[in-house]
């Protein structure tokens, strides 16, 4: 036997027996292997489901895998987001955000079963939507600064509606007065669309909303835009001017969609998702549907726009809920 070489096989054995194992593993297969699932916090049928519905179908011939549209509703978005944030951080469970995602932790605080801040990572902003001031048209009112005066002259005596306490359209209204120093009294409501329509029979007096729940009245000339929280005007209203110009650019705030994974998502698979919505947000299909619900696609979708978003959103709310003293037991 030829000692020297019999010696140098054996020596070579640990690595033929890795060599080995390697060559019988299966590869890993490239993300994604499986259907996707978008979780919705909010009941079937509001813009937020429109909007998932939406980019699903499209996201799912990019990506050549199923991506299914589940909703997970209850206790304002917190029962949806909170799954979301307890799954896996592998890119299969996505999360459809909106505006309250950035609210409910200044309003609940430690009673939020998870961090917003920490626990999900940006995806992908979908869209925006801006705020109107809306008033009665028989109102004194008809201009901001004619408001203010109003509010001024007779200090807690005109009306403003939200869609309820805790609401976009209620912080907007929180913002309003921060900002102006005046003080209306708040009435909110089970939802937008009753106060803009106590708005129009002059129940109350103001009202911030979304283009798409006041159209109709709008349309009827029943209420009056006088302000819109844009940072420029809207092609659709181009005689409402926005708070920037009115000097209060502090309200130029808008409604927001985006795509949300769980935190410690490989960034492989979190970048080849944003590629993927950077491809969707193009098609003409999913523009019609954004346009469907009033929501103007973004003109930067990337997971950095997002991101600068909600720092801003985060801050802001927190903020308000604090100078305002809103309290929720």
């Amino acid at each position: 036997m030829n000692t020297p070489k019999f010696l140098q096989i054996v020596r070579m054995l640990p690595a033929l027996a890795v060599a080995a194992l390697f060559a019988g593993a299966p590869a890993r297969a490239e993300y994604p292997d499986k259907p996707v699932r978008l979780i919705v916090p909010y009941a079937t049928g509001g813009s937020s489901d429109v909007i998932a519905r939406g980019i699903s179908d499209q996201l799912s011939g990019v990506l050549g895998q199923p991506v299914v549209v589940e909703n997970r509703a209850g206790a304002g978005s917190m029962i949806g987001t909170a799954y979301v944030a307890g799954e896996a951080a592998d890119g299969y469970t996505l999360l459809l955000a909106d505006v309250p995602f950035t609210i409910v932790p200044a309003l609940y605080g430690d009673r939020v079963k998870y961090d917003a801040r920490k626990d999900f990572a940006p995806v992908s902003l979908l869209g925006v939507s801006p705020m109107y001031l809306f008033v009665n048209p028989r109102f004194e009112g008809k201009t901001v600064p004619a408001l203010i005066a109003a509010a001024k002259d007779k200090p807690v005596s005109i009306s403003i509606g939200s869609g309820g306490n805790g609401s976009l359209t209620h912080l907007m209204a929180e913002l309003f007065m921060l900002n102006t120093g005046i003080r209306l009294v708040h009435i909110p409501y089970k939802g937008a669309s009753a106060s803009v329509n106590d708005l129009a029979g002059g129940q109350i007096q103001v009202s911030f909303t979304t283009m798409p729940t006041a159209a109709a009245l709008f349309q009827g000339g029943k209420i009056a835009p006088i302000a819109v929280s844009s940072p420029a005007r809207e092609a659709a209203t181009p005689e409402v001017p926005t708070f920037g110009e009115l000097g209060l650019p502090k309200l130029t705030v808008q409604s927001w969609w985006g795509l949300m994974a769980p935190a410690g998502t490989p960034k492989p698979v979190l970048d080849k998702l944003e590629r993927a919505m950077a491809t969707v947000m193009q098609s003409a299909p999913v523009k019609q549907r954004l346009g469907s619900v009033g929501v103007e696609p973004p003109a930067d979708p990337s997971a950095q726009a997002l991101t600068r978003l909600l720092a801003a959103d985060f801050d802001r709310w927190q903020d308000v809920v604090k100078r305002a003293g809103i309290k929720f037991e």
